[in-house]
């Protein structure tokens, strides 16, 4: 299950949560609009799921263009920039063009067309299928939530033409 740190922790801005994140590695940090901050560790056997997930959207973007992320990438999503950090996401080329230079080098402010998250051990499944519903909330088109100890699978949305996930594949990792 995800730590939620309330205070005495305070992270302002962008900068404070890179600093947080520095000083304490092995560890995955997300914003929440309020400023509550989530933590969970990425476990082995769950940042291989998160691999297996970022290596087929990095397939699809070779194939169709657009770039395909991995679990470290930070997306401030939504009018309060929630910051989210998707196990695996796909952006598409008209998108990237489209993000204003002074942003392109901090977390973009946008969400992703695609987002894969996977439950990692601690997690409750109903928390990640509320989550995707989030990122489809803010923009995303296609959202998937795999839960590797059940083997169930939701999506949300319409997935880009082209793209098929091996769900199985992630699973297995």
């Amino acid at each position: 299950m995800a730590v939620w740190l309330r205070t005495p922790l305070v992270v302002e801005n962008d900068a404070d949560l890179i600093r947080v994140s520095r000083e304490n590695l092995g560890y995955r940090f997300e914003r929440e609009e309020d400023g509550t901050v989530v933590v969970s560790p990425t476990h082995t056997k769950g940042g291989a799921k998160s691999l297996a997930a970022a290596v087929q959207l990095y397939a699809f973007a070779k194939c169709v263009g657009g770039k395909a992320f991995d679990s470290s990438t930070g997306f401030a999503i939504g009018p309060r920039q929630r910051l989210y950090v998707p196990d695996a996401s796909w952006v598409s080329a008209a998108r990237i063009r489209s993000i204003a230079p002074e942003v392109a080098e901090k977390f973009w402010t946008l969400s992703p067309e695609v987002v894969i998250e996977v439950a990692s051990a601690s997690d409750l499944f109903p928390d990640v299928v509320k989550k995707i519903e989030t990122y489809i909330e803010r923009g995303t088109t296609y959202a998937v939530a795999i839960d590797p100890r059940t083997r169930e699978v939701v999506e949300i949305g319409t997935a880009p033409a082209a793209l098929e996930l091996d769900s199985d594949a992630i699973i297995d990792a």
